[in-house]
């Protein structure tokens, strides 16, 4: 991980031409929020699996630094300097700004028992950034939803990007069931807040799993009715995270409201994330062995 930022600060100070070139690219900017997942991922690792809390807290404040620098570049730039029509820079990715938001929640609820007194105010604060996601996703996912239906998309560009649609809701179930989870083990005000916040969850996962069924219908539109050949790319990654995300949130979701026969709809579809993963493995090896043996020898 230190290496990573390390090779992202050597980008901002040796190529900031090119960074900021894909800060102004309305496709790619708001991917910049994987960033702030990534590292929210990792501290809920850390609360949950390592059980290093303190290493967790560290990363979520740097998470919420990370947060506050891409969403306010993005979005600022974006608002500012974007010319292009929607049909032309508008697709699935863009969720990214709400799995980004939702993971410093989900990370902030874990651990709000962790900071004893301060632990109100955390989750106080893990509420807003719920919030805040939940919102980025109503005013995205619409905009998309107009983008599908009324302008043409080739085949090419379905599928992959677009499951982020399911798994930005995936990840706000989980930043809920989160909240709903930890709320009681917090001397806090909000335990008034826990029936809107179920309800809410609920919502979100329900909606989530209606994308379900229509994802896998544009998948075979593409591959069996257009005929559209598979080829690796990193973007089918995109797929892999929402199977996982969906498989994690109807876990923590059928603890937080007390349902657990949701949570058997986890035991089989770990499954199909575990295939996934492998098939995309094996496609991204197979595409780095045909790189490396196709080179072109100097003339």
């Amino acid at each position: 991980m230190q290496l990573f930022f390390l090779l992202q600060i050597l980008r901002a100070t040796m190529f900031w031409n090119n960074l900021y070139a894909d800060l102004s690219n309305p496709k790619l900017s708001l991917v910049f929020f994987t960033i702030v997942a990534g590292t929210n991922v990792l501290g809920a690792q850390f609360t949950t699996i390592v059980n290093h809390p303190e290493i967790a807290k560290g990363l979520w404040y740097f998470g919420i630094f990370l947060w506050v620098i891409v969403s306010l570049s993005t979005f600022s730039i974006l608002f500012i300097a974007c010319e292009q029509r929607i049909e032309m820079v508008l697709h699935g990715g863009w969720l990214t700004a709400t799995v980004g938001t939702q993971s410093v929640a989900v990370l902030g609820a874990t651990l709000a028992p962790q900071f004893g007194t301060g632990g109100s105010f955390v989750i106080f604060s893990s509420f807003v950034w719920w919030m805040i996601g939940s919102c980025h996703y109503v005013v995205l996912i619409t905009l998309i939803i107009y983008r599908l239906v009324f302008f043409k998309i080739s085949p090419d560009a379905l599928v992959p990007p677009y499951w982020i649609n399911m798994g930005a809701l995936a990840i706000t179930t989980l930043a809920g069931s989160a909240l709903c989870l930890n709320i009681p083990k917090v001397e806090s005000l909000y335990t008034d807040l826990l029936g809107f916040t179920k309800g809410l969850t609920l919502f979100f996962w329900s909606f989530g799993t209606w994308w379900l069924p229509f994802l896998i219908i544009i998948g075979v539109w593409k591959y069996v009715v257009t005929k559209t050949p598979f080829k690796y790319s990193s973007l089918y990654w995109a797929m892999v995270f929402p199977l996982g995300m969906y498989t994690a949130c109807t876990i923590k979701l059928s603890q937080a409201i007390q349902i657990p026969f949701i949570a058997n709809i986890s035991k089989y579809f770990i499954y199909v994330a575990y295939i996934a993963w492998v098939f995309i493995f094996i496609h991204m090896i197979i595409s780095m062995i045909k790189t490396a043996t196709t080179k072109e020898t100097p003339k």
